[in-house]
């Protein structure tokens, strides 16, 4: 027999539920295991002072010790129904958040007038090489060269960084 089946069956041996066959079994196996020989005494102590009647004194501070576990134990509930609650709303969140991208990427927003010329150009489907050729086919240099410095200088707020 195991230590733990004999300290089974010293358990239901206290409770007179242990059949006779076993008993024997137990004897043996208690006087040659002095781990078990000692748990069949303590129980022996306990279930004595239990039939005598006698209520154990509680140790001292056994109210505030017993108060400060039930608020603990109540302050982790509370976090296990937040916890419960977020989880569900994970879900919800991610929908929204996807119908929002999908909002922004298929609504179209409208054209304005602070739009870069590249973008103007693509949105309205120009070639932008009709303006280059023109540049380029100005007959006078002085005008070509004031026209290229000006293109350079072009301010596009919408794309103008600022501290």
């Amino acid at each position: 027999m195991r230590c733990k089946e004999a300290r089974k069956n010293l358990l239901r041996s206290m409770d007179s539920r242990l059949p006779e066959g076993r008993r024997n079994e137990l004897a043996g196996h208690v006087a040659a295991c002095p781990g078990c020989r000692a748990f069949g005494r303590d129980g022996g102590e306990m279930l004595g002072l239990l039939k005598e009647g006698r209520e154990p004194e509680p140790l001292p501070y056994f109210q505030e010790r017993l108060w400060a576990k039930i608020a603990e134990r109540e302050k982790s509930e509370s976090w296990a129904v937040w916890m419960r609650w977020s989880l569900r709303a994970i879900p919800v969140a991610l929908a929204l958040i996807a119908v929002f991208i999908g909002a922004l990427v298929f609504i179209s927003p409208p054209l304005d007038e602070d739009m870069s010329r590249p973008a103007a150009l693509l949105i309205k489907n120009v070639n932008p090489l009709a303006e280059t050729n023109a540049l380029f086919n100005e007959e006078k240099t002085e005008n070509k060269n004031m026209m290229i410095i000006f293109a350079g200088n072009e301010i596009v707020p919408a794309r103008r960084y600022q501290p």
